[in-house]
């Protein structure tokens, strides 16, 4: 092969690689999402579980807690939340989750909140390692209820870094100048819904549902999300 050749198929892996790198960064940036508990009261515990279409077919674990915050006069609501692929489990396939939700207005029936989260995603395969970093940012509105809540959610995902580390293979056979490193996001994800539940006793059921799409307004390949989930406080 002369070197106008060569030269042709080093870009072309070149720009292969760089397609490769997006589609890790937006596949990586789709999961986030409200969490699915109601409201706690200061001192409540609540262990959470939550499988539904979510970017995919996922399962969730997760745990929050009530804490009274004197100088706001609120009560925050810390969590923390671990997801994995239903499909295909596999333990380099993950996401973990921690933020907080708090009651900025209440008046009556309707209370406003918001919950901000952070996100590490990690997943693995044959050419390449990827870990995103992610945000997402989520205002709920309407009621709870000692027995029941309603309430509509819109929030902002957003991947702002992903690591990328190509395997020893791909270097091998496809693209020996592949550079690991830090990459900045491809963008977000807005998603609106809503979200509903029952509690009886200490057990809580709850439903969520709604659509998602580019922060360009584009259609995604996933483009609805819903999930059921139960929760246990005590």
């Amino acid at each position: 092969m002369n070197g106008c050749g060569k030269w042709i198929c080093r870009r072309l892996l070149a720009l292969a690689w760089a397609f490769l790198a997006l589609v890790t960064l937006l596949g990586l940036a789709g999961s986030a999402r409200a969490q699915s508990f109601s409201r706690l009261e200061a001192g409540q515990q609540t262990v959470t579980a939550e499988t539904g279409l979510q970017s995919g077919i996922v399962t969730s674990l997760g745990y929050a807690a009530g804490l009274r915050v004197g100088a706001l006069d609120r009560t925050l609501m810390p969590f923390a939340q671990a997801t994995m692929l239903v499909a295909r489990p596999d333990l380099h396939d993950y996401a973990f989750r921690a933020g907080a939700q708090i009651s900025v207005l209440s008046v009556g029936w309707f209370d406003l909140s918001t919950q901000l989260a952070f996100d590490v995603a990690r997943t693995e395969n044959s050419i390449y390692s990827g870990t995103a970093l992610r945000s997402d940012l989520v205002l709920l509105a309407g009621h709870y209820g000692r027995r029941w809540f309603a309430v509509g959610e819109a929030g902002y995902d957003r991947a702002w870094l992903t690591y990328i580390e190509n395997s020893d293979w791909y270097r091998t056979y496809f693209y020996s100048d592949a550079k690991d490193g830090w990459y900045s996001g491809t963008g977000g994800v807005l998603h609106a819904g809503a979200k509903g539940g029952v509690t009886i006793g200490r057990v809580e059921a709850v439903l969520r549902a709604g659509v998602n799409k580019s922060e360009t307004l584009r259609d995604l390949d996933l483009p609805f999300y819903a999930t059921l989930g139960a929760n246990i406080r005590f």
